[in-house]
């Protein structure tokens, strides 16, 4: 049985905005949301599967936060691609947001920056799997200038290479690195930097449909933002991230159903407030 659920980890990858606008010491990018079991791994017949996601975070003083939901589907085909299996897919998002750092408290429900998969090619060496894919988030989420946003009124691309190698005594290892180049806001002439992130888990698998994993991430901006002169400097965001993880595969009727459970801590901040994570997912073929 294959577990998918580094795939599942990405719809969730371009919502970490903490408060309104991307450049308020925000980032299109989840810290440690790819680090999964078997993120190198895709299911191995081809067909529809849904994924679903849930996630709340805030930071310590719960100043910050967000509830997101979101529900996708992704087509693994039939095709190759430089002997890679190819899988396309799409996730819409919804948010609730808060940001209680100014005067008044402020909380928005709105339709997030849905995230699209347009082509993703895996391949499996046995005790070695890999992907490739591209993640883009679109732009047609709530936004409002200077004000609280679910949508970050930018694209971003995520060129992503993820794989997953098994150890022996039932061991794992898997890891995603990702290079983020984001367009400017047009509402504000502001464009965010280039980022870097790394993705990790150290898993152990006790059976077949039970596991226990250590996870993080270590995400770097590399490049100065660009703004208007007027706009206040911003630092270089970074973060790091870490936390246990559960898998599990639950009997539910003649249905495989896989889900995932995790807790992150971050440390190591800049440019923005620290936030403490907490996911659940949950992956069905049709």
């Amino acid at each position: 049985m294959h577990r998918f659920f580094g795939l599942t980890l990405i719809v969730a990858f371009f919502l970490s905005r903490p408060v309104s606008a991307t450049e308020q010491g925000g980032s299109n990018y989840l810290p440690g949301f790819y680090g999964d079991f078997e993120m190198g791994a895709m299911p191995e017949k081809p067909g529809f599967y849904l994924n679903n996601l849930f996630s709340a975070y805030q930071d310590p003083k719960a100043v910050t936060g967000n509830l997101l939901e979101m529900p996708g589907i992704m087509y693994v085909t039939e095709l190759k691609f430089l002997g890679g299996n190819f899988t396309t897919g799409l996730w819409p998002a919804l948010q609730l947001v808060k940001d209680n750092s100014v005067d008044d408290n402020h909380a928005i429900l709105a339709i997030g920056d849905p995230y699209l998969m347009p082509v993703l090619l895996s391949w499996d060496w046995s005790d070695i799997k890999a992907q490739v894919f591209e993640g883009i988030s679109a732009p047609m989420g709530y936004y409002a200038k200077n004000q609280l946003s679910a949508g970050s009124n930018i694209w971003t691309f995520d060129h992503n290479l993820a794989v997953t190698f098994k150890l022996p005594a039932d061991n794992e290892l898997s890891m995603d690195l990702g290079y983020m180049n984001n367009t400017q806001n047009p509402a504000t002439h502001y464009t965010n930097g280039d980022e870097l992130h790394i993705d990790y888990l150290l898993g152990h698998y006790f059976q077949d449909n039970f596991g226990l994993g250590v996870v993080g991430s270590y995400y770097r901006q590399l490049t100065a933002d660009q703004a208007p002169p007027t706009t206040m400097a911003k630092v270089f965001t970074a973060a790091d991230t870490i936390g246990p993880a559960v898998m599990f595969t639950p009997p539910i009727g003649r249905q495989e159903i896989n889900m995932s459970l995790k807790w992150l801590h971050e440390f190591n901040v800049q440019g923005r407030l620290p936030q403490d994570y907490i996911l659940w997912r949950i992956d069905s073929p049709f």
